[in-house]
């Protein structure tokens, strides 16, 4: 009879899904408080997200005024921020100085100093960012971040998997010092179906240290690569929760939450500009096993909306990020 019980309790332990011991921390990002102030994030249970703001913003007293409130308002409500350090506002393509960055840093952790969950800079690899043909520079700056704030989680390469991203993480691992965490923006990957960027970012970095998915999501209008569609995007959304159990990434950072208005080039709110709720919400309730929202009716809306007044859009971009 003992033999039995222990038979049937291993069987019971083996037929648990390998994924539900493999749960990662989810957040979602957005770049205002209205997430905050939302009782339907509340109602999610979630403890994370992630903001982008320029790397000096704390001695920029306009870009500082934008984010503080968000800061202080996630603080205020005991939600764990992410915070990844990109470009100046006014100065795009301006890239800084190991000096420059640092005194930076130095001037947000004064101001900021509950904030422990760092990134050196956001979406480091993309041409929008004057890092994107320095990885060497990105790795001294990332160096400098560890330096300033050694109690910090930071993260190392925050990457976009499009083409050539795992050569340009192999140069950035060349001058950096033990990288623990490694980000992906694995837009390409998710919103076309697939399952690739993680190994290749986990082959690129020499298999150590996490890997976190710093801004992901299913896309609900991208330019002309990806027409409108809120139910394309509740599918992608369940994707980069499935590809992420799998895989075993450690955390998932969602973006966004509030979408953008119709005719954005950008798009991938799970709760639309007006308000309403999309299917992707849905998705991620019955990920965290919480009641759903009523969804009422997606309008109509053409594949490539424009705003009132506005060109259409004719941008060329093959992939989101």
């Amino acid at each position: 009879m003992r033999a039995l019980v222990v038979s049937l309790v291993l069987v019971a332990v083996l037929a648990v899904p390998p994924a539900a011991g493999a749960r990662f921390r989810l957040g979602i990002g957005d770049q205002s408080t209205r997430m905050l102030d939302d009782p339907r994030f509340a109602a999610l249970g979630l403890r994370d997200s992630r903001l982008v703001v320029p790397y000096d913003v704390a001695v920029d007293a306009a870009q500082l005024a934008r984010f503080a409130p968000v800061l202080d308002a996630a603080r205020a409500r005991d939600i764990r921020m992410l915070v990844s350090f990109s470009a100046r506002a006014d100065a795009p393509l301006h890239l800084p100085s190991v000096a420059e960055y640092r005194r930076a840093v130095r001037a947000f952790r004064a101001r900021f100093p509950w904030v422990h969950d760092l990134g050196a800079w956001n979406e480091a690899n993309h041409a929008s960012q004057p890092t994107a043909r320095h990885p060497g520079r990105a790795a001294q700056l990332y160096n400098a971040l560890r330096a300033e704030c050694r109690g910090c989680r930071v993260v190392a390469a925050d990457v976009l998997d499009q083409a050539g991203f795992a050569r340009w993480v192999r140069r950035f691992r060349r001058l950096a010092r033990a990288p623990r965490i490694w980000g992906l923006h694995d837009y390409v990957d998710v919103n076309r179906n697939r399952d690739v960027s993680v190994p290749r970012l986990r082959r690129a970095s020499g298999g150590r240290g996490e890997v976190w998915l710093t801004e992901t999501g299913g896309v609900v209008r991208f330019a002309r690569s990806f027409g409108y569609d809120e139910r394309r995007a509740a599918r992608r959304t369940r994707h980069v929760l499935t590809l992420a159990t799998r895989r075993g990434v450690r955390r998932v950072y969602l973006y966004q939450w509030t979408g953008a208005p119709l005719g954005a080039r950008w798009d991938s709110g799970l709760i639309a500009a007006d308000g309403r709720a999309r299917p992707a919400l849905n998705v991620v309730e019955r990920f965290l096993r919480v009641p759903l929202t009523p969804l009422p009716a997606i309008p109509r809306v053409p594949r490539f909306p424009t705003a009132p007044g506005a060109p259409p859009d004719t941008g060329g971009v093959e992939a989101p990020g």
